[in-house]
């Protein structure tokens, strides 16, 4: 019996993350039918702050992209679906990394500085 599992928008690091909890697909950077392991990178996302690349956290193959680049969509909602064999789900995780690609903006620092 074949597995499968939504690849999802996971949260985003705090000095990127913005209130809205809204990201862009900016586009897919694996095509459906790739082969796919921890670490290949899934999908480009951006907000207000920065250009974001999530990473697969499990094996398998990319079955269907949801969304086409340029969709909004929120922390949490998947935009991918894998499929794999059941050990290589990644259960009681995120099933994507994040890594900082471009930083648009930077947050003020919360430290007031003495004069």
């Amino acid at each position: 019996m074949p597995f499968w599992y939504y690849f999802s928008v996971p949260k985003l690091p705090p000095e990127v993350s913005h209130q809205s909890n809204v990201v862009e697909i900016r586009k897919y950077l694996a095509s459906e039918g790739t082969a796919v392991d921890v670490g290949t990178p899934i999908a480009s996302v951006e907000n207000y702050w920065a250009v974001v690349t999530l990473k697969s956290n499990g094996k398998g193959l990319l079955r269907k992209t949801i969304f086409d680049p340029g969709t909004s969509v929120k922390i949490g909602d998947p935009i991918a679906v894998i499929g794999s064999d059941g050990e290589n789900i990644p259960y009681g995780k995120e099933q994507a990394s994040v890594e900082i690609t471009e930083h648009k903006r930077y947050k003020p620092s919360s430290k007031h500085e003495s004069s």
